[in-house]
């Protein structure tokens, strides 16, 4: 079978490019001063990002056996616009000055205010001006998903999904900013928050809302073991990638989530399981907005020599075979090109 990320990606792709260009024309319509957001939301669809949400909208659409149909294109587009929200109001939750190789979204408007001239603080209308990007994206992800050309009942059913599915991704961005403050964070904590922040709303509830396009609810029981499994390994491997990614492959700096005192797995196995001296300094360096790249150098051979790194790569493995393990009802081609995928998200280096 041919690739099953790029035979979605590029139709996808395609579908979001006519779909924004249009969205633009009609800020611009309401008045030429909104181009600039508009822009700034496609920019950032067009400068990279795998479309994994929407590959396993459309093959958990084939793992009901359904055929080909060019309609669940847009559904699978209008998670992928979702997801654009949840990066533009990440950057901004997280201070993250770039994304996907490019000024953020709230960085960008606010260089749009200086260079325009504008009065007032810069900074502060970049974070008011990203909100509101984040959320104009969000109703463009209800549009595109609306204008599918696929039966009314079947947009029904997938509706109910995508609404749990943002809700979902919500409430775990909220839990995530609240385990950030915590004194005494557990493991159950973080997994818990990982599964509802990132792995239901990258992996489980995407399949599920393909599954729900082509009405077959057989496969609903190997789809969510198989969701659940892979969305806990696909965060595991964000939290890694978080501390110890290449900026120049990830596109993203990889200090921030010190600096926010992001209580993962991964730094949690860390602070368990090195020596007093050391989970000092990982204290120290955990939420430290002032944190260099000596002490983010230093934290990551905390992490290392502690163990935890190989740790969570021996969990992540184990929750690829569990994902794994749970194909086996799906029909052919879905079922290879959920394993193909899941090799994907687990080893990927962005």
């Amino acid at each position: 079978m041919s690739d099953p990320l790029e035979s979605v990606s590029g139709a996808v792709d395609e579908v979001l490019e006519a779909f924004l260009n249009a969205r633009i024309d009609d800020l611009v319509a309401l008045d030429p001063a909104l181009e600039p957001v508009g822009r700034e939301i496609a920019g950032l669809v067009a400068a990279g990002g795998k479309r994994l949400r929407p590959a396993f909208v459309y093959w958990g659409y084939r793992a009901t056996g359904a055929d080909h149909d060019d309609g669940v294109l847009a559904p699978a587009g209008a998670v992928e616009l979702l997801h654009t929200f949840a990066l533009i109001h990440d950057d901004i939750m997280d201070r993250s000055a770039e994304r996907r190789g490019r000024p953020a979204v709230h960085t960008a408007l606010a260089a749009t205010h200086r260079e325009e001239g504008l009065a007032g603080d810069g900074d502060w209308f970049g974070i008011g001006g990203g909100i509101l990007a984040g959320d104009l994206a969000f109703v463009w992800a209800d549009q595109l998903f609306d204008e599918a050309a696929l039966p009314a009942a079947a947009l029904d059913r997938a509706r109910a999904v995508f609404t749990a599915l943002r809700v979902e991704v919500m409430a775990g961005q909220y839990l995530d900013l609240r385990l950030a403050g915590y004194r005494e964070a557990g493991e159950e904590d973080s997994r818990r928050v990982a599964l509802l922040k990132s792995g239901r709303y990258t992996v489980t509830r995407p399949l599920e809302l393909g599954a729900a396009l082509g009405g077959d609810g057989a496969a609903a029981e190997a789809l969510a073991a198989y969701g659940d499994a892979l969305g806990l390994a696909f965060q595991l491997r964000d939290d890694v990638l978080g501390v110890f990614g290449d900026p120049e492959v990830t596109g993203k700096g990889a200090i921030e989530d010190l600096r926010e005192g992001k209580r993962t797995v991964l730094m949690l196995r860390a602070m368990s399981l090195a020596g007093e001296a050391e989970r000092e300094v990982l204290a120290h360096s955990l939420g430290n907005p002032e944190l260099d790249e000596s002490g983010a150098d230093r934290a990551r051979q905390i992490i290392v020599e502690s163990g935890a790194l190989s740790s969570v790569e021996e969990l992540l493995s184990r929750q690829e075979d569990a994902a794994q393990r749970a194909l086996a009802p799906l029909p052919e081609p879905a079922r290879s090109a959920l394993s193909a995928l899941a090799d994907l998200a687990v080893r990927r280096t962005t």
